[in-house]
């Protein structure tokens, strides 16, 4: 569910550079390339139950575990020279905000090693592939009985009408373009995202773990 909601773009096509013959977009080529990975996550986060506080507690967790190292990695490398708006982008505040509200605690998981210039493209396509799936989400949290769960959204509403996704799409063909001219390539593109799909996927399975079998 963390990512869930990202549109079928099997239409969407670009013109080949000899415009001889049409090629799928660099976005639908990293959706079909990284379904697999998405849709085993989807399964892992449906596991919580977020109209209740623990549930939510442990899926904000989760995501915090995971997304915090993510983003220190694409700073990092220097993610603000891709995506100049970053700041926009990083959703680091909002998270810790939303687990103070609800007492969770952030256990880290180790930060990737250093991102090459592909490797943040693919990186930042699950980030912000996962605004999509938390405007699902959103809906389920503020209709929970739990005042505390349900106004604690800074994470899932972050960016709000800011259309980060639409443009997100723009830049990310725009710097895919450039691969030939650099020396990343496509399958690093990949590897990113599948790296960072895997990093949630760890730590959905330890918080559910946890969430399923309470400390007595």
């Amino acid at each position: 569910m963390l990512i869930s909601a990202i549109q079928p773009i099997s239409a969407i096509q670009m013109r080949s550079q000899s415009g001889d013959r049409p090629s799928v977009s660099l976005h639908a080529r990293l959706r079909q390339a990284t379904a697999e990975s998405h849709g085993m996550l989807d399964k892992q986060f449906g596991r919580f139950d977020l109209r209740q506080r623990a549930g939510y507690r442990g899926f904000l967790e989760a995501s915090a575990d995971a997304l915090l190292p993510l983003e220190a990695a694409l700073v990092e490398a220097g993610v603000k020279h891709l995506f100049p708006d970053w700041p926009l982008r990083s959703r680091r505040r909002a998270i810790l905000d939303d687990l103070a509200r609800v007492d969770g605690m952030v256990r880290l998981l180790a930060v990737p090693p250093p991102l090459n210039f592909g490797q943040i493209l693919g990186t930042t396509y699950v980030l912000e592939g996962s605004r999509l799936g938390a405007r699902v989400l959103l809906k389920v949290v503020t209709q929970s009985s739990d005042p505390v769960v349900s106004t604690t959204t800074a994470y899932l509403s972050h960016g709000s009408g800011q259309h980060l996704w639409r443009s997100f799409l723009v830049m990310l063909e725009r710097h895919g373009a450039t691969l030939g001219r650099t020396l990343s390539s496509e399958k690093d593109v990949i590897n990113g995202a599948r790296q960072a799909f895997a990093l949630f996927a760890q730590a959905a399975e330890s918080r559910a773990r946890e969430n399923a079998d309470p400390a007595p």
